[in-house]
This record gives structure tokens, sequence and C-alpha cells, in this order.
């Protein structure tokens, strides 16, 4: 986890969430296509392909 940055977290945190990428945006206050780049970031990084990955992994847990 510590591999991604605190915007890559909250951009997976929130998909993990199953937000689409537009009600993302809209949280974030950053364009849908920008998010869209942080979560190539995030499945690359954590060697996943899908956002159903994402929900089992750790990533996706509420922040401490």
């Amino acid at each position: 986890m510590n591999r991604l940055t605190a915007q890559e977290q909250r951009v997976a945190q929130l998909a993990a969430k199953q937000l689409t990428n537009r009600e993302i945006a809209v949280q974030l206050r950053i364009s849908h296509r920008t998010v869209d780049h942080y979560l190539g970031n995030v499945f690359a990084k954590l060697g996943i392909n899908t956002r159903a990955e994402l929900r089992g992994t750790h990533t996706g847990s509420e922040p401490r």
C-alpha cells in the first residue's frame, strides 16, 4: 500500500466503494480523465485489472 501516492489511495478507496469515475472526480475536484489515469496507476502498482479485485485489497478499506 505504501507504493500508492496519497491521491491514488483516495481514488482507490472511492473506486472500491463502487463510485464511478465521474462521481470520484466530483468528490476530489479533479477531472474524470485524471481519475482514470490514477486508477490505471493503482491497477499497475497493485497488479490487478478490475475494480472487483480492488475491493478485495486493503487499499479499498477506510483510511486509518
